[in-house]
């Protein structure tokens, strides 16, 4: 397995042998089978969100009644910059399926089975969308609770055709392992950060502004949302 060793553009890093033992990886995981089967699934039973039973409570009567003071109601405004561009926050899965899939996780890691590096600049982690997330949870998400706060917060960047591709990651931080990552601007439409972090010091993030707009140069458009994100909740 090669080692992932670089901090830009790790993404191309030992391509060829990932691609190579793709389906061998695939094959080993199965056999190995899940700690939690619902870890990988957005809504238990069904495709509605009347079974999504790992998101919080309030937030799927939010996404339920669909209207724009139910889902702005979820939402805590963390900073905005000088051109009105807001970075927000919510809770949006409950703390005991977050326990399960953090066991997951540690299920797969210690399963010994090879995990591809997260992304170019992020060395320790997994890619979810590569490991069985994608249909059952990741898919869902975008389309039941992404694209709909999306949509309300920022309808001229995400139109009804918009955001119908997802690719989804977890990455650590650990001394003697990654502990920072460095300024760089998302290829995406919409990202959803979600803490998954227990007991844990640090982890200031920092936004700028928008690329695009008069603020992504504006010194004044930096805000850290550090001091707003709870360490125990999953926030956007």
């Amino acid at each position: 397995m090669p080692e992932a060793k670089k901090l830009t553009g790790g993404d191309v890093e030992g391509h060829d042998w990932w691609e190579k033992h793709e389906e061998l990886l695939d094959e080993a995981r199965k056999e190995l089978g899940p700690l939690h089967e619902d870890a990988y699934c957005l809504c238990s039973k069904g495709t509605g969100l009347e079974t999504a039973d790992c998101l919080s409570p309030a937030l799927r009567q939010a996404l339920a009644d669909g209207s724009p003071s139910a889902l702005r109601s979820e939402l805590t405004e963390v900073c905005r910059d000088a051109e009105g561009y807001a970075v927000y926050r919510f809770q949006i899965f409950a703390s005991d399926w977050c326990d399960r899939l953090l066991a997951e996780l540690d299920h797969l890691e210690a399963s010994g089975i090879p995990l591809r590096r997260p992304n170019g600049m992020n060395r320790y982690g997994a890619i979810l969308s590569h490991l069985g997330f994608q249909e059952g949870l990741l898919q869902p998400l975008m389309r039941l609770v992404v694209k709909p706060l999306a949509r309300e917060l920022w309808p001229e960047w995400v139109d009804p055709t918009d955001c119908d591709e997802t690719y989804g990651f977890v990455v650590r931080y650990r001394t003697g392992e990654d502990v920072e990552l460095a300024e760089h601007a998302d290829t995406s439409n919409v990202t959803l950060n979600v803490c998954l972090g227990k007991d844990f010091t640090g982890g200031e993030l920092y936004f700028k502004g928008v690329r695009f707009t008069p603020s992504q140069d504006d010194p004044q458009a930096q805000c850290n949302a550090a001091s707003e994100l709870p360490e125990m909740l999953p926030r956007l």
